[in-house]
């Protein structure tokens, strides 16, 4: 098996244990911070070894760095300011 192969297993791994977790219904910050750690690693594995971005200019290397920064920490804005961002985008 070729090393793009694993990385696919890999991730299909991660993707699934993201799913057990998500119909555990165990919300909290423990669940949280372990969505936002698959969703950095997955992208991280999708940038370095599909999108080749190791050997890519460092500009974009860094853009797209950030972009698998910037989404888990979104996740973990919505799970700490739920309620305050359901109040701000609710319709009354």
């Amino acid at each position: 098996m070729g090393h793009a192969e694993q990385i696919w297993l890999l991730l299909l791994g991660l993707t699934g244990t993201g799913a057990w977790l998500a119909e555990t219904g165990q919300a909290g910050w423990p669940l949280s911070l372990t969505v936002a750690g698959l969703i950095a690693w997955k992208g991280r594995l999708v940038i370095d070894h599909y999108m080749e971005m190791t050997t890519a200019d460092a500009r974009l290397r860094r853009v797209m760095y950030a972009f698998i920064v910037a989404v888990p920490l979104l996740v973990l804005a919505s799970h700490g300011l739920g309620d305050a961002l359901r109040d701000f985008t609710t319709l009354r």
